[in-house]
């Protein structure tokens, strides 16, 4: 077994076992969340990256630069986890939104049926039947009937915990609008620092998972996949955002296709409106 790549915001410590799934073993110091992933996975600030995945996880992982310790086995630390940012920007508007129109059109094919991809394809509210799905689906179409920099903060704040599972689909939006956000930072002349600081202080709750991953979207630090989608869209390659977006989709039950949502969405919303551009 061999580190493949770590991430470049884990610090030294003791861990311990906080869940287990198939692609990744997530550890926590009661603070700070890292998480053992397989290649399926990839790079990320707080992922390291093994040539084997183990398939049961060891109870304690600790970290002591240049080595790490999962259970009786001793790794050294080599690689860093370093996503370049200077390659994903598109900064002439109208060829990004068109750009976007391409993830759209992959993602009609791909999105899982019971996220809330049913805000970019209406049709998917078939997919949700129970009384707390409808709930659910009421609740969110309220909220986001609109996306605009003025309101935002409040979505961002009643989207917080909506929704099942290991991180609500709701948090999962929001991850999207904050790397949205992020992006629109870097390449339109106003200052959104305080929007983005209100929206994720909106955000975070009690659930450590989601906490972490809203906090590096706030950071604007990437996870591989996301990381290479992005690229895939400035380099205008069909092949490679077709890939990425499939790899993105297979992460969790509907997380992936909430994140790309909120992302869209923030983008499409911000830019529609001419007075930011």
């Amino acid at each position: 077994m061999e580190i493949l790549n770590f991430g470049s915001s884990i610090k030294n410590g003791n861990y311990i076992l906080h869940s287990e799934f198939k692609n990744v073993h997530n550890y926590t110091n009661n603070v700070e969340l890292i998480s053992l992933v397989s290649t399926k996975i990839g790079a990320g600030p707080n992922n390291i990256v093994l040539n084997n995945f183990p398939l049961q996880a060891e109870q304690i992982l600790t970290i002591s630069n240049p080595t790490i310790s999962i259970g009786n086995t001793a790794l050294y630390i080599i690689p860093v986890e370093l996503l370049s940012k200077e390659y994903i920007y598109i900064n002439n508007i109208s060829v990004l939104l068109s750009r976007i129109k391409l993830i759209l059109n992959e993602l009609s094919d791909y999105i899982s049926p019971k996220s809330l991809g049913f805000l970019l394809f209406p049709d998917n509210e078939n997919f949700f039947n129970s009384i707390f799905e409808k709930a659910l689906l009421a609740h969110v179409k309220k909220t986001v009937q609109k996306i605009s920099l003025e309101n935002i903060p409040t979505i961002a704040k009643n989207m917080k915990g909506v929704g099942i599972g290991l991180t609500p689909s709701g948090d999962d939006f929001n991850c999207g609008i904050l790397y949205a956000l992020n992006y629109l930072n870097e390449i339109l002349s106003k200052d959104f620092t305080e929007i983005i600081e209100a929206c994720y202080l909106n955000s975070t709750g009690n659930n450590l998972i989601s906490n972490t991953f809203l906090r590096y979207a706030f950071l604007n630090k990437y996870y591989e996949n996301f990381h290479e989608l992005l690229k895939a869209l400035k380099d205008n390659d069909k092949l490679k955002i077709s890939i990425y977006i499939k790899k993105i989709i297979n992460t969790g039950h509907t997380s992936g296709s909430d994140m790309l949502s909120g992302f869209i969405l923030t983008i499409k919303g911000v830019l529609n409106d001419k007075k930011y551009c």
